[in-house]
């Protein structure tokens, strides 16, 4: 489905030139590319090394007279792969819409947010059904719901960071959830004696009061909505991520002795992580705005995620 001329021209009133209503979600709404930080890659599919950690655990010194030979021991390592997949999308603008739009912004402005959006969205959802689900990490935990009056986060998520370091040897720093979460959060019994005595804070300070309580350098709040309906039919919004969370690793930088749970592998010839251009389509008298991406969001490391189903 594309705009109409009816959609940029209504019949009748014509319209404001200097107000513009537009239905979308905010770039900070979406989690995705923050919690599954971008690697950029030379081929679209490929290896990359894994340590295997018993070895890195392991103490191997030994003992050793005066002149012996020294015990000797080493290290193993695995691998791992990706694939990155690509995707693609045209929106075609007609020289008779372009020609009659009264809508206050060039069309091919509008074009590129639109499409700006579904890319956002495209990994959004892609994140919540790969990652945001049961079955992906190595602790599923049932605690108390963070929204009941005996929920205590502020000990859950201590518990299980405490679970990931055990596993690993690493310190969980981020947690990711959906919006309803992060409302409980506020709200909790157990956080809200813990941060009596703080000051009315924004939004923004608010994030960063929750992750302090509860312990990480980054808390990740989806609040991106999709239409769930055909779009036949009238559109029924829903939270891409709902009432779950997920404690786990961020690791920003690409070292190679690090530790992560997800990354996002992106291969710019295929369009990286979204490129757009134009051309025009003599056939059909429009502008095309063609847009591709390519793309693969990785589990890295199971047992670096505790993943919690129904928190609220």
């Amino acid at each position: 489905m594309r705009p109409t001329t009816a959609d940029v021209r209504p019949v009748g009133n014509p319209l404001l030139s200097n107000m513009l209503i537009a239905y979308m979600n905010d770039d900070m709404d979406y989690v995705a590319r923050r919690a599954a930080p971008v690697v950029p890659v030379a081929e679209e599919s490929g290896t990359y090394t894994t340590f295997d950690k018993k070895h890195w655990f392991a103490d191997k010194l030994e003992r050793r007279a005066y002149g012996d030979r020294r015990a000797r021991a080493g290290w193993t390592a695995g691998s791992d792969t990706y694939k990155t997949l690509q995707w693609a999308l045209e929106h075609p603008i007609p020289d008779e819409q372009q020609a009659t739009s009264q809508i206050p912004m060039r069309l091919e402005q509008v074009g590129l947010q639109w499409i700006a959006q579904q890319s956002n969205l495209r990994k959004e959802i892609a994140f919540a059904a790969d990652f945001m689900t049961t079955g992906v990490w190595t602790t599923n935990p049932t605690p108390t719901d963070w929204d009941d009056s005996s929920g205590v986060p502020i000990t859950d998520a201590r518990t299980y960071r405490r679970t990931i370091k055990q596993l690993t040897g690493k310190t969980a720093n981020a947690i990711t959830m959906g919006e309803i979460v992060f409302d409980a959060l506020i709200v909790n019994a157990q956080v809200r004696e813990q941060a009596k005595y703080t000051r009315t804070l924004t939004v923004a300070e608010s994030e960063g009061l929750i992750a302090a309580l509860l312990g990480f350098q980054y808390v990740f709040v989806s609040r991106a909505i999709y239409n769930t309906a055909n779009i036949g039919q009238a559109a029924s919004l829903a939270p891409v991520i709902d009432d779950v969370a997920l404690i786990h690793i961020v690791e920003p930088g690409t070292d190679m002795m690090s530790v992560t749970s997800l990354k996002t592998f992106v291969w710019q010839p295929g369009g990286g992580e979204g490129s757009a251009k134009s051309y025009y389509d003599d056939g059909s008298d429009s502008t095309i705005l063609a847009h591709k991406e390519q793309w693969d969001q990785k589990l890295i490391s199971a047992d670096t995620g505790v993943f919690f189903s129904d928190i609220v």
